[in-house]
Order: structure tokens, then sequence, then C-alpha cells
């Protein structure tokens, strides 16, 4: 038989040795974390100093930098399992060491006294749960918020409220290399109204109006968000696409006249007091309207607003727009597409939904 003595000391020393192997393993995930870190920030600028061209169009180059990054911020899905499952393994053991031996020194009877010799070791089990928790996170920093003010994932990448709101960058450049375009076009036995995205920018709210000289033809609003499948193969999440088709609504096509329409698109970014505005011309076509020429981008100094979580508040409009003042009445962010046709009256039973989701060609 080993003496009872030094079978405690033996157990004592192996769960010393496992929990310092197991901050070994903290120190290697940390240097690891670090490592990415840099390597993040140096794609992040590299990503900011394109948004900061405001001429050529780089909107392929910006699409191989948000695939850089998440090619960083992703460790090898194997090797991520097996640390995780190290550290698993290590802390029940050391728990199940710890747990032995005070039932191998237990002496009945039981006093209530014996729990003021549990808060210490409750104490260690919760700071090794804690680390645990820092330690699974640091590897896997998907769809949790410990890391995600010093690694942002890489969907953040795309929301325009994020780099306007932290990175502060011109939002009007931002979505300048999105490289919107506004179509019409028949779906089955009606017109659709899309907003076209070379690059799948998202994460602000809009207003768009159609109207001609006489009345409005056309008003949509709702907060852009953006949720894409992860890839089929991989499982991957999926930061960015290219190509992207946003239904707005429906419109009567057959009741304009006129050869050409002019639109007008307002995009409101949390963070921002000034929306940013597109004017687009539209043509009539057998099938639809198309545009004509390069939309005119700028800041629309006239219209002054806040974005209290899913609050929008309209602080000034100092436009003739008296649509968008009665339509700003029913802005909520809320990730839903609304859009209205017939105008009179202006109420929420006129709003409908738009269900199309968005798609890519």
């Amino acid at each position: 038989m080993f003496d009872f003595q030094s079978y405690i000391r033996v157990l004592l020393s192996v769960s010393s040795g496992l929990l310092t192997l197991l901050g070994s393993v903290g120190i290697f995930v940390s240097l690891t974390v670090q490592r990415r870190i840099e390597r993040l920030q140096d794609t992040l600028e590299q990503f900011m100093d394109l948004s900061y061209h405001n001429s050529a169009n780089l909107t392929g180059q910006m699409f191989r930098l948000i695939e850089k990054y998440q090619m960083h911020y992703l460790l090898p899905d194997s090797p991520s399992r097996k640390i995780l499952y190290y550290i698993n393994l290590t802390i029940f053991v050391v728990v199940f060491v710890w747990f032995s031996l005070l039932i191998i020194d237990f002496e009945p009877p039981w006093k209530w006294e014996a729990l003021l010799y549990l808060i210490p070791i409750s104490t260690g089990l919760s700071i090794l749960f804690f680390y645990r928790y820092l330690l699974k996170n640091a590897i896997n920093p998907i769809d949790n918020g410990l890391f995600t003010p010093l690694i942002p994932p890489p969907t953040k990448l795309r929301s325009v409220s994020f780099l306007s709101k932290y990175v502060n960058v011109s939002v009007k450049t931002i979505l300048k290399h999105a490289r919107l375009r506004l179509v019409v076009k028949k779906r089955d036995n009606a017109t659709l109204v899309v907003l076209k995205e070379e690059l799948s920018f998202d994460d602000y709210f809009y207003y768009i109006e159609l109207k001609n000289d006489k009345k409005a033809l056309f008003a949509g609003f709702g907060e852009l968000r953006l949720i894409f499948p992860n890839e089929p193969i991989t499982g991957k999440p999926v930061p960015v696409l290219r190509n992207i088709n946003i239904p707005l609504g429906f419109l009567a096509l057959e009741e304009i006249e006129e050869e050409k329409i002019d639109t007008k698109l307002l995009i409101f970014p949390r963070g921002e007091k000034h929306p940013v505005e597109y004017l687009f011309n539209l043509r009539k076509q057998t099938d639809g309207m198309t545009m004509v020429g390069e939309p005119v981008i700028s800041i629309n100094y006239m219209i002054l607003y806040h974005i209290n979580g899913s609050v929008f508040e309209l602080l000034e409009n100092n436009t003739d727009e008296k649509l968008f003042d009665t339509m700003a009445k029913y802005f909520v962010l809320d990730r839903k597409r609304r859009w209205i046709s017939q105008f009179d009256p202006v109420n929420e039973n006129n709003i409908q939904e738009c269900l199309v989701d968005p798609y890519v060609d």
C-alpha cells in the first residue's frame, strides 16, 4: 500500500502540474491572439486606406481585403477543437482531484462550519472556469462580444454605421465604393424596385422616393441589415457578397407616363447627423426602368437626424419635401423594408412590408 500522506502530496503535485500546463496553454493562446490582432489591424488599415481614395474603383480590392481579414480572424477548426478539448480535460481532472481530496479527508459528522473551508475552493473554481471562458472566446471569437472591441468580426467591415462611428471614415466615400444602382424590373405580374450594390455594405436606414412633377409614385424606407447563410461546404460565415440585389417594394409601372423619373435615395447611418443623398435618373423601358448615367452623391445638410436604438428622430428638415416629413412619422429601425404607392391617404394601412429576400445575380 502507498503511504496516505505521500499519496495526498502526489495528487496535489499532479493538480499543480496540470494547472501549470494550463497556464502554459494560456500563454500560447495569448501569443497567438496577439499575432492575430496585429495581422487583423494591418489588414484593417489597408482597408481604411482604400476607403479614402475617392476617385478610383476599388471595389474588388476591398472585397479581397475583407476575405483576407476573415482568413486571419478564424483559426483552423481542428487545432481549435483540440486546444479546447485539452483545456476541458485538464480542468475536469483538476476539479476531480480537488473534490477527491475533500472526500478522502472528510471526517464525520457534518458541521455547517465546514462550508467556510469550501469558500477558497469555490473561489478557485470560479476563477478557473472564467479562465476557460477567456481562452475559449480568444480561440473562437465568433458570436461573442468579449473581444469584439479588439477584434471586430469581418461582418463589421461591411457595416457603414460601424465604419463611420468607430473608425471615423467618410460614409460618402464608403458608399461610393459600394456602387449603388437603382433599377425597376418586372417580376412575375408585378414591378419591383431594386437597389443594387456591387459590394454588400449594410447597417443603415434608408428612405427612397420616386416622383414626377405632379405626384409621388413610390416611397420606401427601412433598416438594411443583410444576413448571409454560411458557406455550404466549409460552414464558415460569409462576410460580404458581390452584386447583391435588395428589393425595396413594388411599383405600378403602367401608371407612369413620363419617359424619365427622378429618384432620391437618403441613407442614414448610425453615428451621423446628416444623410447621404443619391439622385438617380431613371429611364422607362418596356420591361421596367433603368438608370441613366451615374448618380449624384452628396451630403444633405438640410436634414438633421439622430438614431437612438430603434428610434429615428428627425430633428430638422429645411427642405421642401413634405412627403418626407409625413413618412418620417413611421420610421423605425426593426430590420424591415417597407413601401407605399398609394398616398391618398398616407397611413399605416397603405404601408406594406417588402417580403422579397435580397438575392445575388
